[in-house]
C-alpha cells in the first residue's frame, strides 16, 4: 500500500492548475464588476428619458397652476397673454434639467408647434446633437383647448426629450 504521504507529479499539476484557475477565475469576475452591462445601461437612459418627459409633463411650474410643457406650449402657440412668462418658463426649466440630468450627459427637450419651436439644452452652453450620436429619446404630444369667441381650437404641440453623452 503507498503512502498517503506521498505526492505524485500529477497531484501537484492539478493543484496548480486550479488555484491558476481560481485566481484567473477571480481576475475575471473582478474586471467584469466594474463594467456595466451596455443594455443596461440604454435602458437606464431611456427609463430617465421617459422619467423626465413625464416629470415635465405632469409638474406644475412654481406659483402657477401650469405644468411645465403645457407654459411652454402657450408660449409657441401665442394664445393671447401666456400664463407663465417665457423668461421664468426657462428659467425653471433650467433649473429641472439640471437636477434630473445623469452626470456626463446632456438633456435636450424640444417642442415644435407648426413652424414655431422651442428648443433648451442643459447644461446651458451645449450645443444640440449632431446625427451621429446617441440619443435617447422619449416623445410625445402636449395639448391645448384655445377658448375663443365662437368655439374652442385643439391645438397639438410635439414634445421629445432626447438624453445624450456630452
Amino acid at each position: 500500500m503507498a503512502n498517503l504521504d506521498e505526492r505524485g507529479i500529477s497531484d501537484i499539476l492539478a493543484i496548480t492548475f486550479m488555484i491558476l484557475f481560481a485566481i484567473f477565475a477571480g481576475v475575471v469576475l473582478h474586471a467584469y464588476r466594474f463594467d456595466a452591462i451596455v443594455s443596461a445601461t440604454n435602458r437606464q437612459l431611456q427609463t430617465k428619458a421617459e422619467y423626465t418627459y413625464r416629470t415635465l409633463e405632469l409638474s406644475q411650474v412654481e406659483n402657477y397652476s401650469l405644468t411645465y410643457f403645457k407654459g411652454v406650449a402657450e408660449n409657441l402657440i401665442g394664445v393671447g397673454e401666456a400664463v407663465v412668462p417665457y423668461e421664468l418658463l426657462q428659467s425653471e426649466i433650467e433649473n429641472v434639467l439640471e437636477y434630473v440630468r445623469p452626470a456626463g450627459y446632456g438633456i435636450m427637450i424640444k417642442l415644435v408647434y407648426e413652424n414655431e419651436n422651442w428648443i433648451q439644452i442643459a447644461p446651458s452652453g451645449t450645443e444640440q446633437p449632431g446625427s451621429n450620436v446617441t440619443k435617447y429619446t422619449f416623445s410625445g404630444k402636449t395639448t391645448i383647448i384655445i377658448a375663443e369667441a365662437g368655439e374652442n381650437r385643439v391645438a397639438q404641440v410635439s414634445s421629445d426629450v432626447s438624453i445624450f453623452k456630452i
